[in-house]
């Protein structure tokens, strides 16, 4: 499979078995960056857990909009700086979706940032014809493998989750991440695809999704994070702004990997 994958590598951490996770699962205040940043930093000024990593949602900070020219920021405007500075000051990780204007061009973006303030990032693949986004935002070629803690992490946006292709797991990744503006008229899918991602993956999958409503309708949240069982092992409160913790085992995972190796079995292909 060629994905033109991007690979990266954090060597200033050591390596964890059990990762910790913080799914923030917020209400969004529609291109008001500021209101959102104030948000996210009371929410986290509320937590008493230590994550290693933390896990915002889609365009976390202006909302899932069609209006990149009104919304969109340059990479060091104010999330992205508020991303970096946020991670050095919890010492922690944090990934994160971002509406970004890119040379005149406009991305879906998620970023993965690290206790130090360097990030790598995604640029989101598949783009929500129905609802124009590809009329609006240029598409990512790249899938990214972030090796962090001793761990493989793919981040993925929202709308990529329909597409188990292009989360293929031929690169031997831990952990999918989905950062996401999923409405609630179509929530039987998000119910189920990250749970078929996690089993066919033999992976964990850590979902996270907005609350509260905009003109295109409701979103319920149901963040959750699943193992490679297709279990559920942590999940937010439907339609309320919580953080939810979880913390997830490596060994435990390889084990299942070693016991059941199916992944060695898959058909070899490639994607353009």
């Amino acid at each position: 499979m060629n994905a033109n994958l991007k690979s990266t590598v954090n060597c200033k951490q050591s390596n964890v078995d059990a990762l910790k996770l913080l799914l923030v699962q917020h209400d969004v205040v529609v291109g008001d960056i500021d209101a959102n940043l104030h948000k996210i930093d009371s929410l986290l000024n509320s937590c008493t857990q230590k994550a290693d990593i933390i896990i915002l949602t889609e365009m976390f900070s202006t909302g899932f909009s069609m209006k990149p020219e009104l919304f969109a920021e340059p990479i060091n405007g104010k999330a992205v700086t508020w991303l970096c500075n946020k991670a050095k000051t919890l010492d922690t990780a944090i990934t994160a979706g971002v509406m970004i204007d890119d040379n005149g061009k406009y991305y879906n973006r998620a970023f993965f940032v690290y206790p130090d303030g360097t990030y790598d990032y995604y640029d989101k693949r598949h783009l929500f014809s129905y609802g124009g986004e590809d009329k609006k935002f240029t598409a990512g070629k790249s899938l990214l493998l972030i090796k962090y803690l001793g761990w493989k992490i793919c981040p993925l946006v929202c709308y990529d989750l329909r597409f188990p292709v292009w989360s293929r797991n031929v690169y031997n990744y831990d952990l999918l991440i989905y950062m996401s503006s999923w409405p609630a008229a179509r929530q039987k899918v998000w119910s189920v695809l990250p749970v078929a991602r996690a089993m066919e993956n033999q992976c964990y999958v850590a979902a996270v999704n907005r609350i509260g409503s905009d003109k295109t309708g409701n979103y319920s949240g149901e963040s959750k994070v699943v193992n490679q069982f297709g279990e559920t092992i942590a999940q937010s409160i439907p339609s309320v702004e919580c953080l939810t913790f979880c913390e997830i085992s490596l060994s435990k995972l390889h084990a299942e990997r070693a016991e059941f190796p199916f992944l060695n079995d898959a058909d070899a292909f490639c994607l353009n």
